[in-house]
């Protein structure tokens, strides 16, 4: 095996100072090697995997297991995967990709809300994340994190639950896949009304008065014993995506002799309720129950990262040939060796700025 890496990396007389690994017959297979995982990369990516039902079943798993890791970055606890969220992700991607939308609100004006409220899941906090023409599981997960957004939902604090689908259907004229990821935190104690009025809630021997406007349906029963409770909830007009839980400028909630004051930035996406003083609301355990995805479903939900990572094993392994090639024996030079090196770089180079492009008509809400 010495000898073997000496032949191919090292010149010397036994090779006549040319690296078996830089001579034309074996960079003639190496760029044949990879335009054929190029043709596969293209080919499953753009043809098989957006139709592929086993595909879309590991790609929800995989996103699942990349966002509890990115919370595990930042010390927060792993988000339990919960099937009624599941449920409701697969009946919002399903929606899209049937009539061919990609929108947080849909064309007969149904909101994230109407999902949770279908499968019947009270929240105290809940939040979507979108994500289209994406197929690596690996970009899904970077695009949300790199938008404050969607970011701030995969790091809520307040969420304990997490639920994501996919689907297949068309989006701008071509296969797509869509994929829908839910979060929250269940709220034992809610009710549901009919009426966008002001509602009076009996808590205790005391009143508290809760201001909701028209498209909020779930009022969180409030029990403070003896306390007053008084929150005013003023819609916001500007648009938020992604949605999370109620979407207001300003909440101030009084508990006797507290007041906590929540502030909704305009450039901010994120509002979660906090837990009232006295509330009777019970958070189960965080723990991530979800059994962790085999690594051949990481590697099949990431064909981009894991065809980029050949093509960076390859570049690093052809660098190394010419730098021993070029300063072992300085004196000593082949420039087609030289050449051969040089082409498989371009070579790679060329296909990973291709993939990069590519991967830019992924679209995030």
């Amino acid at each position: 095996m010495i000898q073997w890496l000496k032949d191919h990396f090292i010149p010397s007389e036994a090779n006549d100072h040319q690296p078996h690994f830089l001579r034309t017959k074996i960079v003639a297979g190496l760029v044949a090697l990879i335009f054929v995982v190029e043709l596969f990369y293209l080919a499953s990516s753009f043809v098989f995997l957006p139709t592929s039902d086993y595909f879309a079943a590991i790609f929800a798993s995989v996103l699942v297991e990349q966002t509890n890791d990115e919370r595990k970055v930042e010390n927060l606890g792993s988000l339990t995967v919960n099937e009624k969220l599941i449920q409701a992700a697969q009946m919002k991607a399903d929606d899209m990709a049937t009539r061919g939308y990609f929108s947080h609100i849909a064309p007969d004006g149904k909101n994230p809300w109407y999902w949770f409220k279908q499968v019947e899941y009270n929240y105290a906090a809940a939040g979507e994340n979108l994500a289209v023409n994406f197929t690596d599981s690996k970009d899904v997960t970077e695009a949300w994190m790199h938008s404050p957004s969607h970011r701030s939902n995969i790091m809520g604090e307040n969420y304990t639950e997490i639920g994501i689908a996919t689907a297949h259907g068309i989006y701008k004229g071509k296969d797509a896949i869509f994929v829908v990821q839910m979060f929250g935190r269940p709220s034992l104690v809610a009710r549901r009304t009919d009426v966008a009025t002001t509602t009076v809630l009996s808590v205790g021997s005391k009143i508290s008065t809760v201001t909701l406007p028209s498209q909020i349906e779930d009022v969180p029963v409030v029990k403070a014993g003896a306390e007053k409770i008084q929150k005013e909830i003023v819609p916001k007009t500007s648009q938020a995506t992604p949605i999370i839980a109620l979407e207001v400028p300003t909440t101030t909630v009084v508990a006797g002799a507290e007041t906590t004051k929540l502030t909704l930035d305009s450039t901010s996406d994120t509002f979660v309720t906090a837990p009232v003083s006295g509330a009777a609301e019970n958070v189960p355990a965080v723990v991530n129950s979800e059994p962790k995805p085999a690594a051949i479903a990481k590697v099949l939900t990431s064909p981009r990262q894991t065809t980029n990572a050949l093509y960076l094993l390859i570049a690093a392994l052809v660098t190394l040939a010419l730098g021993l090639a070029v300063f072992i024996k300085i004196r000593i030079q082949y420039p087609h060796i030289i050449a051969n090196g040089l082409l498989v770089l371009a070579v790679v180079l060329a296909l990973l700025l291709l993939n990069g492009a590519l991967n830019l008509s992924g679209v995030i809400i």
